[in-house]
């Protein structure tokens, strides 16, 4: 008998050597199908790791932006986290944030990302032409894949209006140029910041403008045009077609305000490596990634270590998204302290399939940018000693339809109780459209998602004199008078 448990003894310890690890806690519970894990690897290598369970379905990827929009700036994941938590969307789904890590490699200059992104279905950014590395997706229908090489440039989409006639797009929430037309969404900034010399078609859009979502190409009504003025405001459920030189006079013959339009996003995945070509309608998240550390649960380490890329060869802290039929993991692993040493590309790749059982994996950016967040707090030791503000990330979120309140109604009069922001959407996350003083009289207007509940308030949206735009609820007087 002794001499059994001897030898048993023996086995344990060898079998925690293979696996490259010591002893660790077992999967702790965040929320019902989400669930979190510390691994504690020889290096020493401290890596965290949290997991979505693909069985259920009360929770969602999506991603984030630095201060919500492009033209902002950087923002650590805890701030991205506690921005897009306890806010809801265009669909009404009020967000309920339990993970979040960084997402794609950026510029310190511009904090603006290499790759593209896909934010709660709206086309954020285009990706690299044929670049590779286009990320990992989640679609509306719950499936998980990575993208390959990808050609989302403006042959592929345009504008149609209502006599037929098409505009080719030349960019989306980007720097307007000469003879270019650029669709402006809610995620460049609060305004287009575009100059007086050219035309603004502002666009009321049903559901988020993103790559042929749903039955067909998304359509949207002509609300407004504008020649020669100020940058026009981005709301939250309006786009905005911003025309200069021969693309200005092409939108004056085109487009009246009224009429209807639609929008062919396309986007044709060309695959890449084992990866075959991918279906990208219907996406609801992504973003640009580097590595694919592991393809069909084998690591391609070849492809890195016979380059000699520095940056895949050398231990670094490294995130990382993998995924397999039972799962989507967001992974952090420290680096660069005693503590912690990181993890080359491969050995990230291997610790997926071997510990994760992942079959694809990609990583994102690294170093001092690897966050974990859960739940309100930071998981992992950041490398640069503080957090660090990044471009974009990954959340893993709760969804759930919103309350709603039915104080008020379309047609009622208030007034506001006291100086209050007038935002471009319904919560403290969206852009200010103007401030508002106190005693100032409104009326509520038509919308769908009146009386819905985010940023803690129920918020209304309202007409102030010649501006639109959302006020919550506490901050307006009881009704005056209803039409």
């Amino acid at each position: 008998m002794r001499v059994t448990r001897a030898i048993l003894a023996v086995w344990i310890i060898i079998g925690v050597c293979i696996s490259g690890g010591i002893a660790h806690a077992q999967w702790k519970s965040v929320v019902p199908g989400i669930e979190y894990q510390k691994f504690r690897l020889d290096g020493p290598i401290n890596v965290d790791v949290a997991r979505a369970d693909r069985q259920k379905k009360n929770w969602i990827i999506d991603t984030c932006i630095g201060q919500g929009t492009l033209r902002s700036g950087c923002e650590t994941v805890s701030q991205m986290a506690e921005r897009y938590d306890d806010s809801v969307n265009l669909y009404g789904e009020l967000y309920d944030v339990k993970v979040a890590v960084n997402g794609d490699y950026f510029s310190f200059e511009t904090c603006r990302p290499p790759g593209g992104q896909i934010t709660s279905g709206w086309f954020v950014k285009r990706f690299g032409e044929y670049s590779g590395g286009s990320g990992f997706i989640w679609t509306f229908d719950r499936q998980a894949f990575l993208g390959g090489n990808v050609r989302n440039g403006k042959k592929l989409q345009k504008v149609v209006f209502s006599d037929a006639s098409d505009m080719k797009i030349s960019n989306i929430n980007a720097k307007r140029g000469p003879d270019e037309l650029i669709l402006y969404t809610q995620h460049y900034a609060d305004r287009t910041y575009t100059a007086t010399d050219g035309v603004e078609v502002l666009i009321h859009m049903d559901r988020p403008l993103g790559l042929a979502t749903g039955p067909g190409p998304t359509t949207g009504r002509i609300v407004d045009m504008r020649q020669n003025e100020d940058s026009t405001l981005l709301p939250f459920d309006h786009v905005v077609l911003s025309g200069h030189g021969s693309a200005a006079k092409k939108l004056l013959d085109h487009a009246k305000v009224g009429q209807k339009l639609r929008f062919d996003l396309g986007l044709k995945d060309y695959g890449v490596n084992e990866l075959k070509p991918r279906d990208w309608r219907n996406v609801r998240a992504s973003m640009g990634g580097h590595f694919y550390c592991v393809m069909e649960g084998k690591v391609p380490a070849e492809r890195w270590e016979k380059k000699g890329k520095p940056g895949a060869i050398n231990r670094h802290p490294r995130t990382a998204v993998a995924l397999n039929d039972s799962y989507v993991y967001f992974i952090v692993a420290d680096g660069r302290s005693k503590e912690s040493v990181g993890m080359t590309i491969t050995e990230l790749g291997n610790f997926c399939v071997e510990h994760l059982k992942a079959s694809y994996a990609i990583a994102q950016d690294g170093g001092g940018s690897s966050t974990m967040w859960i739940d309100g707090k930071v998981m992992n030791v950041p490398s640069d000693g503080k957090l660090r503000g990044v471009a974009n990330g990954y959340m893993m979120v709760f969804v759930s339809d919103s309350k709603r309140s039915q104080t008020l109604s379309p047609g009622s009069r208030f007034k506001t109780k006291n100086k209050v922001e007038l935002r471009l959407g319904p919560g403290t996350n969206y852009g200010i459209a103007r401030n508002i003083t106190a005693g100032q009289t409104g009326e509520i207007i038509q919308h769908q998602l009146n009386g819905v509940y985010a940023k803690k308030n129920y918020w209304w949206k309202c007409r102030l004199g010649q501006t639109q735009g959302w006020l919550p609820e506490d901050k307006m007087e009881v009704a005056l008078r209803r039409k």
